[in-house]
């Protein structure tokens, strides 16, 4: 085992394992090892001239390819593909590679996001107006629902039968039977109103959580439900409070003794364990890591997980099932320093999508019996993977002694300290992660080293780690981010008189906050859709206000329930504008709902009324991020300008 990740056999058996899984695995590599090494090493070696700089359309241009999943015979691979500012749903041909639009008959599937297999000839494609079934001749597509399930045990006559969601009604599920039509409701019948269920072989609900508001008032409980057969009652298996620690239903065991439920059940990390349906408690850990929380990738088709992955600041991927371990092994061997996700097949043909910080993806079919790989596509080809910058793993510790991980991107200019951009994530509940990050390579290309600090608050790390951030924003939270610019300086990777600081969303509020609470550290700053004052954002018209459950997830982060106005103007960028020093980058797009484009409005006023140097940007037709390359072209040119004229090689001395 890597990473510290703890296994135990699941609630219930697998697929057995192949005789002799090593031997064939190595037969494989045997052949497939040098030529993928060979396809590395050409992707990655330097070339003779100077590559041209990263260019902000190619960085930031959608991926040609978002996703690809393989039949289940092996003989296609069904891809979501980019066309412009669309999307297209291609049919690639395993045994020639020949690719083609799979377009229906009837009308069109616009922008379709996601495809499943229904069996070897159907799919389920979900697009803007919901999921339609077609086969791969593009017959007219027979509308499901909002959400396709899965498949359940075939009818009595052994026609095949799946599970979708009702158009925009979670809980409605219908269970249809593919070659009559016929539709059938999956019946609840339950109090509360249903967000999360399991169901059992045959499409019934099993295992409901459900959640519940308290009239005028914001106090919500979340209840898990379970019954043993579609005809028995619910029985209540355990209410919790919003903000209480609580366990999370996953998977019900086949012998129906058991559940697979995620919690942190005495310790600090998310983990899985066995939750008895006869004592009604939690009892045995299934998985688990001391440092990291972990997380399910996929399951199996009877509910059960088959691996596990760890949530830290490089991941880690851990198979139950012996075979699967093997082969997982022997991906990344041969794909070191690689994050590689394997489907598919351990006797017939597997996918592999295999991303890193440094190449946005790309796809390959390895043929077990023959022992021969091909590279499907890459999900970015105008992207140089040898002219990128890694990303180093670091830690600093912060003023109070809590250990800081963060990201380190150095340009790949040597020599003298180097200005730097202080990058700060969104969420703030949330945190970066290791893989190909276009705004840090399109700033590491320009010269500039990056550090992305994983500040107290921010997800992944356990709930101490966590929940240290509540309550402080501006404070503590603040300090960590300060704290990792005086370890860039220490560590002499950049110079102290040519920092900026940029983010957007909660990053936003830390970067206009960072310049006047310490304007001593940068010399600009820059925000998209940043939050400009906590006791505006707990009243403000946006989508998390509209709900009791946004509004209590808000005040736990901000400490709403224990602190002031007057605490929060203390931490206000608006209300203390006077304070900035430094020329300022503000952008909004004009439909945000998560932060509303008056945070922005606002703070331009107080910068504009304090006499401050500011160039506000209004992007239109955004919402909650800047998707039309129009206005990334307009944002980030203007963020390049500002980093260039007081930091970069135009910045006075």
């Amino acid at each position: 085992m890597c990473a510290g990740i703890l296994l135990r056999p699941p609630a219930a058996p697998l697929a057995p394992a192949l005789n002799d899984p090593a031997s064939m695995i190595a037969s494989v590599f045997r052949t497939l090892l040098h030529p993928l090494l060979w396809l590395l090493c050409l992707a990655a070696a330097p070339c003779m001239a100077e590559p041209p700089i990263l260019g902000i359309k190619d960085a930031l241009r959608l991926p040609a390819y978002l996703s690809m999943t393989l039949s289940p015979d092996g003989k296609h691979i069904a891809a979501i593909a980019r066309k412009g500012e669309a999307s297209k749903l291609v049919l690639i041909d395993t045994a020639t590679m020949a690719s083609r639009f799979l377009e229906s008959e009837g009308p069109a599937m616009e922008n379709p996001s996601d495809v499943d297999w229904v069996d070897d000839t159907r799919l389920a494609v979900d697009s803007d107006h919901g999921v339609d079934l077609i086969d791969l001749s593009g017959t007219y597509p027979t509308f499901l629902g909002s959400r396709y399930i899965g498949k359940v045990n075939p009818d009595s006559a052994g026609n095949v039968r799946i599970l979708a969601n009702g158009y925009r009604t979670p809980a409605y599920i219908a269970r249809i039977t593919l070659r009559t039509g016929e539709s059938e409701v999956v019946n609840f019948h339950m109090p509360g109103k249903p967000v999360w269920w399991i169901l059992d072989d045959n499409g019934d609900a099993r295992v409901v959580s459900t959640i519940s508001t308290a009239i005028w008032s914001d106090d919500t409980s979340i209840t898990h439900w379970y019954r043993a057969a579609q005809d028995k009652p619910w029985e209540k298996l355990a209410t919790f409070g919003y903000s209480d620690e609580h366990w999370w239903p996953q998977s019900l065991s086949r012998d129906q003794k058991s559940l697979v439920v995620r919690s942190r059940h005495d310790r600090d990390t998310f983990a899985y364990f066995r939750y008895s349906l006869e004592t009604r408690s939690v009892g045995e850990l299934l998985a688990g890591h001391p440092t990291q929380d972990i997380y399910v990738p996929d399951t199996e088709t009877d509910g059960q997980f088959r691996q596990i992955a760890s949530a830290g600041m490089k991941p880690v991927v851990e198979w139950f099932d012996p075979a699967w371990a093997a082969m997982q092994k022997s991906v990344d061997t041969a794909l070191p320093d690689r994050m590689n996700l394997i489907s598919g097949s351990l006797t017939n043909k597997l996918l592999i999508y295999s991303y890193s910080d440094v190449d946005p993806g790309q796809w390959l079919l390895l043929d077990v019996p023959s022992a021969s790989l091909r590279k499907v596509a890459s999900a970015k080809p105008e992207i140089d993977a040898g002219a990128m910058r890694p990303m180093q793993v670091v830690r600093y510790t912060a003023r109070d002694g809590l250990s800081i991980p963060a990201y380190l991107t150095l340009p790949s200019a040597t020599g003298a300290a180097k200005p730097a951009v202080i990058l700060i994530h969104g969420g703030p509940a949330a945190r970066d992660g290791w893989s190909f990050n276009p705004e840090v390579q399109l700033l590491a290309a320009r010269g500039y080293v990056v550090l992305q600090p994983q500040f107290r608050g921010s997800s992944g790390f356990g709930k101490a780690f966590m929940t240290a951030g509540y309550g402080q924003w501006g404070l503590a939270m603040q300090d960590d981010i300060s704290d990792g610019v005086r370890w860039l300086v220490e560590q002499g990777h950049a110079d102290p008189q040519r920092i900026c600081i940029y983010g957007a969303s909660y990053g936003g509020y830390a970067a206009m906050w960072g310049l006047a609470k310490t304007p001593e550290l940068y010399r600009c700053g820059a925000s998209f859709a940043g939050v400009s004052d906590i006791a505006y954002m707990l009243k403000d018209d946006s989508d998390t206000n509209a709900g009791a459950t946004g509004r209590l997830a808000t005040n736990i982060l901000v400490g709403g329930a224990g602190r002031t106005k007057q605490a929060f103007d203390q931490v206000s960028p608006l209300k203390n504008a006077a304070r900035i020093t430094a020329p300022v980058l503000l952008a909004h797009g004009e439909w945000d709902r998560r932060v509303p484009i008056e945070h922005g409005r606002k703070m331009h006023k107080a910068l504009k009324e304090a006499n401050k140097e500011v160039e506000w940007m209004i992007l239109e037709k955004e919402g909650h991020g800047i998707y039309h390359e129009d206005n990334r072209e307009k944002f980030y040119g203007a963020l390049f300008k500002l980093l260039e004229r007081t930091i970069g090689a135009g910045a006075p001395p």
